[in-house]
Order: C-alpha cells, then sequence, then structure tokens
C-alpha cells in the first residue's frame, strides 16, 4: 500500500501537474497514486520523468471529456442479507460523492432496512477507491431445531472399546437386555425458528423445522410423568424391528454364539440357531433350546435346557438347568439338572448330575453310557451300560447329589452361626452388665452396638437356613428308599454301581438288568430291567 502522503497534484488551467514531498517512493506507487485519483490518460515520459528525479511534472493536459466523476457502486449479497458501497473514485479535480448521495444510490437498489450511517461515514472519510465496504446489515432468519429421539439404550449400538480399554472378549455380549422401569429413550421437542428480514425488507424465512414421534410396540410406554421418555414395561431383548423399538420376552438368534455375537445373559427364553462356541456362555432366566452344538462353553438357564446337537465339553464348559435337560450325545460334558437328564444317543466320559433321573434310552445303537460318572437322584436308565474295553463308569443312584450337597452347606453354616453366638452371648452379658452398673464407656458402647446387631443378624440367618433345611430333610426322607439303575441291551465289566450307599462292580457283562438296593441284604441285587418300572424312578 502506498504512502498517499508523500504526493500531491495540483490542477492547473494547463493541465495537472504531480509533485511530491519527499523522493522516497517506488515506481508502482506512483501509478497506484494517479489511478486512485482517477489519472487514466497521462504523458508516459512525463511520469518517469517524475519517478526519475522527483520534481513537479505536468503528466496530462486539462479534458473535461476524461475528468470523469465519481461512481457509487451498490452490491447486495446473494441472500439480501447484505449491502456493500465502493466508490469508483472521481478524476483528481472531481469532488466524493457525500453522504447523501450515498444514501440516495442504497434507495435506488432498494436497501431499506440496516442502513448504518456510521460505516458510510468512515467510508467516505477514508477516501479509498474500489474498496467495497459491507454498510447495510439484514436480520438472518434464526433457526429452529428439528424434533430428535435419543435413544438412552441403543440395540445397533456397536460395542466399543477405548484404547486403553482391557476387555474379555468372550464375556462381552451385543444383546441388549432391559428391564421394567428401565429407560430407553428421550424425545428432544422441535424448537420453532425465528424469520428475519433483509435489506430490501423481504421477509427471510426460516427453515421448517421436522417432528418426529416415538415408534415403539410391545413391552415399552411412554411415562405417565414425562411424555417425552419412554420406558420398558416388560423384562426382555430391546430390538429395533424396522424403525420400531420392542421389547421381545425371547431371544432368538439365528447365529452362532461367537465372537459376531458375544455371551449372552438374558432374562427370558432362548432359542439359538446355531452352535454356542467354546468360552462363551449363555444364561438366561427362562428355558434355552440349542439348534447345534456346545462347544466348551457354559450354559446355565432357571428352566429347561434342550441341545438338539448335543455337547463337545472339552473338559471346560458346564451345562446347568433348574427342569430337565435334553440333548443329543455329550462328550466330556459336565452337566447338572434339577429334573431329569434326556439323551437320545452317546454319553462320553462325562459327568452328570441329576436330582431325578438320568435316562439314555434312544433308539438308535449308539444310545450309551460310557466312562465318567453320572448321579442321580432316582434313577439311571441307558440301553448300553460301560463299554467292551472295560471303560470305568461310576454310576450313583439315591439321594439326589445336590440336595446332599445342599444339605451339608446348610449344616455347615447353622453349625457356623451356633459357634459365633455362642462367642457373642457372654460378650453382650457382660457389656450390659457394665451399662446398667453405669460403667459404659463411648468404645465398649459401640461395642455393645455392634455386637447386639450381630446377634440379630446371626439369629435371622440361622433360622432362614433352618427353615430351608427342615423343608430340604422332609424332600430326603420322601425319596431315601428309592433310587434304580436300568440297562436295557448290556452293562459291560468295569462299571460301578452305587444304590443308596450299596456298591456293586460289574465284572462280567450282564443283559436287560436293573440293579437294585436290598436292605435286608445290604447289597446290590440284580433284577430285570422291567423290574417294578414306574415306580422306584418316581
Amino acid at each position: 500500500m502506498f504512502d498517499k502522503d508523500i504526493f500531491y497534484m495540483e490542477a492547473r488551467p494547463d493541465g495537472i501537474y504531480l509533485s511530491c514531498y519527499e523522493h522516497d517512493f517506488k515506481e508502482n506507487d506512483v501509478y497506484a497514486f494517479m489511478k486512485e485519483y482517477g489519472i487514466a490518460r497521462y504523458d508516459v515520459k512525463a511520469v518517469r520523468k517524475f519517478i526519475k528525479d522527483g520534481e513537479t511534472v505536468k503528466i496530462c493536459n486539462r479534458n473535461p471529456a476524461f475528468e470523469k466523476d465519481a461512481r457509487i457502486l451498490v452490491t447486495l449479497a446473494k441472500d439480501k442479507m447484505t449491502a456493500s458501497v465502493a466508490i469508483d473514485p472521481p478524476f483528481f479535480a472531481k469532488p466524493w460523492p457525500s453522504e447523501e448521495d450515498v444514501f440516495a444510490s442504497l434507495k435506488a437498489h432498494g436497501v431499506k432496512i440496516g442502513i448504518n450511517e456510521k460505516a458510510v461515514r468512515s467510508l467516505l472519510a477514508r477516501q479509498i477507491g474500489n474498496q467495497p465496504s459491507v454498510v447495510a446489515q439484514g436480520i438472518p432468519p434464526v433457526e429452529g431445531k428439528d424434533a430428535v429421539i435419543e435413544l438412552i439404550k441403543d440395540p445397533d449400538k456397536p460395542f466399543e472399546v477405548r484404547d486403553d480399554e482391557k476387555i474379555d472378549f468372550w464375556s462381552r455380549s451385543t444383546i441388549v437386555t432391559v428391564h421394567p422401569g428401565q429407560e430407553i429413550a428421550i424425545k428432544h421437542p422441535l424448537v420453532n425458528g425465528k424469520n428475519g428480514i433483509d435489506v430490501t425488507g423481504t421477509v427471510a424465512k426460516a427453515r421448517p423445522v421436522r417432528n418426529i414421534e416415538f415408534s415403539f410396540g410391545e413391552g415399552l410406554k411412554r411415562d405417565e410423568e414425562n411424555p417425552l421418555m419412554l420406558m420398558a414395561t416388560a423384562e426382555g431383548q430391546l430390538k429395533n424391528d424396522k424403525g420400531r423399538l420392542v421389547v421381545l420376552p425371547e431371544l432368538d438368534i439365528h447365529k452362532d454364539i461367537d465372537f459376531g455375537i458375544g455371551s449372552i445373559d438374558f432374562t427370558g427364553a432362548v432359542k439359538i440357531h446355531g452352535s454356542v462356541r467354546e468360552g462363551f456362555h449363555v444364561v438366561a432366566q427362562g428355558n434355552i433350546e440349542i439348534f447345534g452344538t456346545v462347544e466348551g462353553a457354559d450354559i446355565d438357564s432357571q428352566g429347561a435346557v434342550v441341545v438338539q446337537g448335543g455337547v463337545r465339553g472339552m473338559g471346560k464348559g458346564t451345562l446347568r438347568a433348574n427342569q430337565d435337560v435334553s440333548l443329543s450325545f455329550g462328550d466330556q460334558a459336565t452337566i447338572r439338572s434339577g429334573g431329569t437328564i434326556l439323551v437320545k444317543n452317546a454319553m462320553l466320559h462325562s459327568h452328570l448330575y441329576a436330582q431325578k433321573a438320568v435316562i439314555a434310552l434312544g433308539s438308535g445303537k449308539h444310545s450309551q453310557i460310557a466312562g465318567g460318572r453320572i448321579e442321580a437322584g432316582l434313577e439311571v436308565s441307558c440301553n448300553i451300560l460301560g463299554s467292551e474295553m472295560g471303560t470305568k463308569t461310576e454310576v450313583v443312584v439315591g439321594l439326589p447329589p445336590e440336595l446332599l450337597e445342599k444339605r451339608k452347606v446348610f449344616t455347615t453354616e447353622i453349625k457356623r452361626c451356633n459357634e459365633n453366638l455362642d462367642k457373642v452371648e457372654p460378650n453382650l452379658a457382660l457389656l450390659k452388665k457394665l451399662e446398667a452398673a453405669g460403667q459404659l464407656d463411648d468404645n465398649k458402647r459401640v461395642m455393645l452396638m455392634n455386637l447386639t446387631k450381630m446377634k440379630f443378624q446371626l439369629q435371622a440367618a440361622k433360622e432362614s437356613m433352618q427353615k430351608e433345611l427342615t423343608a430340604l430333610e422332609e424332600h430326603l426322607e420322601q425319596v431315601k428308599d428309592k433310587g434304580i439303575v436300568r440297562v436295557k441291551d448290556i452293562c459291560y465289566g468295569g462299571v460301578v454301581i452305587t444304590v443308596r450307599g450299596l456298591s456293586y462292580i460289574v465284572h462280567e457283562p450282564c443283559k436287560f438288568t436293573s440293579f437294585v438296593a436290598d436292605d435286608e441284604k445290604r447289597a446290590i441285587v440284580l433284577k430285570p430291567f422291567d423290574y417294578m418300572a414306574g415306580r422306584l424312578g418316581g
């Protein structure tokens, strides 16, 4: 930018003269100065001489045809929210426009809103040519906000792992489960915009805002106190059903349980149209049905479990059910059932625990129990028991093993409570005696309170366990004289059978046999397969 204070011009009758106060400028500064003052035609040689020696020179003659007036250039923005003015400068001897001239030009271009008089005065005072300056400003519209549904629980949100986070990939799950009363989504209502006005006085409309409502089905409802909140009304899986949120009481998975799905911990029933891979777990409050196999995985159900493809335990996973378990086959599996375990084909080298019965009476030639340990409260029945190779196979029938273990736990805990009460009572009696004598300091008073609280807790725990133990003893009394092992086809040597505490080692193969405890002989006796069928088995 050149310094205008270095140069000055004079308009004499015979022409225009260019002078300088000091000869300290560049060639381009001279041409820019002349252009700024509207000198478009000039004597090139005279200007070059001026640049060389800095002496006053006549650069052009006076010619009214070339001495142009200033022009006011008004530009409106595309959205007409601003208007700018630039001054195409007059010839040196011509005057610059006035404020009134600028206002009139703005009006001629339709500008009538938001004119900034201060900006106009500043533009004219600076007298800088061809430099646009904003002199009018409209009022832009205030945009509104669309309504938004924010998902607090998102069934489609991918599993996120922070860079610094360590995670057990076998335990994680992509299934989203919810509970009654849980907040699922919240609606942020729309906010209407506000219209503006441009510099021509035309209304600038705000963008229309869009409303959106909850889209939901079974298991969900609006909160009565806050209609903008969506709540769960049932236990189950939260799922996006073609844009509609629903809570499904049954989990239906058409894939394997692997890293793609993750482990399952569900409040209802679970149906898996695939296999459960090694290291994963499926836990459900309801029944579990698996159409594939269970491979070294943990399965735990408060109801029943059906495994269409069988269990390959690999000595790792455990299958537990409060009710019956049904499977095609088992190999190196650990299975616990609160009811009956039904096996269609072979059960090999496995540990089975059933409160009622273990039944392996499938129609196929591979319906066999061989290896491992089988325990049942009432009955074990199978086509083939043991193997020709003499594989060690243990079968224990009588009092349900799970209940016996539970009785042992209750008995031990009740004994522990009694021992602790025996320790608490003397100390409590001593502290109460000191209290009655007015000799209880603050520390002993705190001790008295703590011991009193401990006594009540121990007594409550003891009473609760005693009730459960009594009910358990009654049940065990009902089944204590029951128990039978049935082998329809053949029982091989190497099998050890225990019924109600009496043991029998099978040395020679036997067919169509039942093994029954004879209380008078205090020994296991062999009977036909159909001996007392339907009566001892419960």
